[in-house]
């Protein structure tokens, strides 16, 4: 990038975290409609982590322990993440057994200790485990934002719904916020 070193970012004067909600295997192969959700999105997600990445703001990446039912046998790592996906190894995990990526976990701490005040989510699957970690962060005191074309599910009018009733941002808004 030519604009020189960039700076964390930061949204309404809040340092940011990326917060990456089950990127996993085991759900990425469930239906062919959430497949190809992942797969049209994969490339917003990376864009977005690449960015926080490039910027030193926190990334933390959220994985749900349990077996999905839904899951074959056959799968060769169903808790890895969805292969692509550009996740580096300094990146922090959470790990939960509910919907709510805060309930019960570590993520709040992780995200004050890194120093945000704010998380932009993006993962899977839209209507549920991230809307709910969406409210759970307001709950846990911080501003949450859904990335923009970076939320899967089974069903893309899901995807449409939770954008509509959550406050957003954008790849463009977030580049700038560097």
């Amino acid at each position: 990038m030519a604009r020189g070193k960039m700076m964390a970012i930061t949204l309404d004067g809040k340092k940011a975290a990326l917060v990456a909600v089950d990127i996993q295997n085991k759900f990425y192969t469930v239906t062919e409609g959430l497949h190809e959700s992942v797969d049209r999105r994969i490339g917003m997600m990376n864009s977005a982590l690449d960015l926080f990445h490039d910027t030193g703001s926190p990334v933390i990446l959220v994985c749900y322990d349990p077996m999905n039912l839904c899951t074959s046998d056959l799968m060769d790592d169903p808790e890895a993440f969805v292969d692509g996906l550009r996740v580096r190894d300094s990146d922090a995990r959470v790990h939960k057994d509910v919907m709510n990526s805060f309930h019960g976990t570590d993520l709040a701490e992780r995200i004050r200790e890194a120093g945000a005040e704010c998380i932009v989510l993006m993962g899977l699957v839209a209507h549920i485990c991230v809307l709910s970690t969406y409210f759970g962060a307001i709950d846990a005191g911080f501003t949450p934002y859904i990335l923009r074309g970076a939320l899967s599910a089974t069903d893309e009018s899901c995807v449409g719904h939770v954008e509509a009733i959550c406050r957003t941002v954008d790849i463009d808004a977030l580049r700038q916020a560097s």
